[in-house]
């Protein structure tokens, strides 16, 4: 798995959605799992891949011209506030995709590949990661953990405007001209989403070559393990990055088939310390719960194989599994990061391959093959 990961980085570095590396990249992860699956695939789907971190420009634009408005019409302001909110909220920050029809479409790639089991499938167990690195969050890189901190209350600040905004149109005394000049002041704090990324674009290795890594060492293992009626699908999604887009144009286009099948996910998205292991039981962003039913049986793998785990909610961000769960299809997501406060590496230029061991792979890998040797041992002793 670490070898994969080195010649990923090697021979295409960063992997920005929507490019030439990221495709790529996506076309040499065919030409792998090819060796293990009965049957590979590289998927093109167009989607606004800048849509989700672009819309912040405007969203931030659109507070500060209310401010500005706040001086001449209050109710107005009000408006545009409460609207800019709104989609605030329903485009970034759940990831609704709403503006999307004011981005142009770019093309991005699903690497997607089966190995059929020698019975019939009774089930569809989909191992899956991204393939695609981000442009680097500049002042999580250069403030730390305070870069993280400015980013949730500039996130906050929304919403607090138009309460406020709101209000002053019911009460309108003179403290509200305080209140105003203290958003005046602390409009700065906005440059965080105005001016998110750098442009170097990150190499990727826990986030999240090491999903993608996963999933092919799952193919290679269960080429050799037959299992009777499970099928197994590795995906390595494009976009994610840009909003969980590979993920979302997968379901789209498949959601029926999924269905029949009884697919399930099992998301990896930066698995880089052992200690850290966390099987997700929400996704805060995305308003998704995941089955404790599931939680309950994918941990079970983990104590089994004497491999510690934790069960959190992810606060921030949201991964390829939301997307599953938010189109009624079940999951699971496992991540292998601090989710309590922010790793150094998350999305700067620290996540390279200096900062990867691999234990925590290797021990997840031992977690999986239980837990889909179970899975496949629980239907055949059902029929």
């Amino acid at each position: 798995m670490i070898e994969f990961i080195k010649e990923v980085i090697s021979k295409f570095g960063g992997r920005y959605y929507g490019s030439e590396q990221e495709k790529n990249a996506q076309i040499y992860t065919k030409n792998i799992l090819e060796k293990y699956c009965s049957k590979t695939d590289i998927v093109p789907f167009n989607s606004a891949l800048e849509a989700h971190f672009q819309s912040l420009k405007l969203f931030c634009a659109v507070y500060v011209f209310s401010l500005i408005v706040f001086k001449f019409s209050i109710p107005f302001a009000a408006i545009l506030s409460v609207v800019n909110t709104i989609l605030f909220i329903g485009h970034f920050v759940t990831y609704r995709h709403w503006l999307d029809f004011l981005f142009t479409a770019k093309t991005s790639y699903n690497v997607i590949g089966d190995i059929e089991p020698t019975e019939t499938a009774l089930s569809t167990l989909i191992i899956a990661g991204h393939i695609d690195s981000v442009k680097e969050f500049k002042w999580w890189y250069k403030l730390k953990q305070t870069g993280a901190v400015l980013t949730v209350i500039a996130g906050l600040l929304f919403p607090l405007l138009s309460i406020f905004m709101v209000t002053a149109f019911f009460i309108n005394t003179d403290w509200v001209q305080f209140v105003w000049g203290l958003f005046l002041l602390t409009s700065p704090i906005l440059i965080v989403y105005f001016n998110m990324h750098g442009e170097r674009v990150v190499d990727g290795a826990s986030d999240n070559l090491t999903g993608v890594a996963m999933a092919v060492e799952m193919a290679k293992v269960f080429s050799v393990i037959k299992l009777k009626n499970t099928r197994i699908r590795c995906i390595s999604f494009g976009a994610e990055e840009a909003g969980l887009r590979g993920s979302w144009a997968y379901v789209k286009a498949n959601k029926k088939q999924l269905l029949e099948e009884k697919a399930f996910l099992i998301n990896l998205d930066s698995i880089k310390d052992l200690e850290h292991l966390t099987i997700g039981t929400q996704e805060a962003n995305t308003l998704v719960n995941y089955n404790p039913a599931l939680i309950e049986k994918l941990e079970q793998s983990f104590q089994a194989m004497e491999v510690p785990v934790k069960k959190l909610p992810l606060y921030i961000g949201a991964t390829d599994a939301s997307a599953f769960m938010m189109n009624g299809l079940p999951a699971l997501n496992i991540i292998g990061l601090n989710s309590r406060r922010m790793d150094p590496i998350y999305h700067t230029r620290l996540d390279n391959m200096d900062n990867l061991d691999g234990v925590a792979m290797n021990a997840l890998k031992k977690v999986l093959i239980h837990f889909i040797a179970n899975l496949d041992k629980q239907h055949y002793q059902k029929r």
